[in-house]
């Protein structure tokens, strides 16, 4: 019998397409006021992966943006884990569901360049991700502000069988 790799759905989520930032409006990607390029967004959701233990995940987005997006434009996700202290999440300045200006100090966990265009659609695969707790961060980096509906960013975790 020969053995064989497979993936296999996360422990977490799975395969199961999940919110990665609230799409309800006025919250996370879809603020009242549009999110300006250059600002970014802590996710109100956290993922808890010290059960689960899952080792890669998947982001599927899709935004609005209010004109044609340029050359090198792109969206910037940063993962923010959660403290030692059990209430900060990366380097504790961003509030969750909360615009901010702030500059991120860390690299960006994944980065989704954008094409030309009003809708900017992408996905993320074979993302590592660590055992812990932790919430996303997003960035806009299209040079134009965000539509204040319609944003909707999702994730899912799978790790890889090796017993087949």
């Amino acid at each position: 019998m020969a053995n064989r790799t497979s993936w296999v759905a996360g422990n977490g989520v799975g395969f199961t397409w999940s919110q990665l930032f609230s799409s309800t409006a006025a919250t996370d990607i879809n603020q009242t006021t549009a999110i300006p390029t250059g600002s970014c967004v802590l996710s109100t959701i956290t993922i808890s992966n010290q059960t689960a233990l899952d080792m890669f995940m998947d982001i599927s987005a899709r935004f609005t943006i209010g004109t044609a997006a340029a050359a090198g434009a792109n969206f910037s996700f940063y993962l923010f884990g959660l403290l030692d202290d059990g209430s900060t999440y990366g380097d504790g300045s961003l509030t969750a569901g909360t615009v901010s200006t702030n500059v991120i100090a860390i690299p960006p966990f994944a980065v989704l360049p954008l094409r030309a265009g009003t809708t900017a659609t992408g996905y993320l695969q074979g993302l590592s991700i660590p055992p812990g707790t932790f919430k996303m961060v997003f960035q806009n980096n299209s040079g134009f502000s965000l539509g204040s509906t319609g944003n909707v960013c999702m994730y899912r975790t799978y790790n890889i069988n090796l017993n087949d």
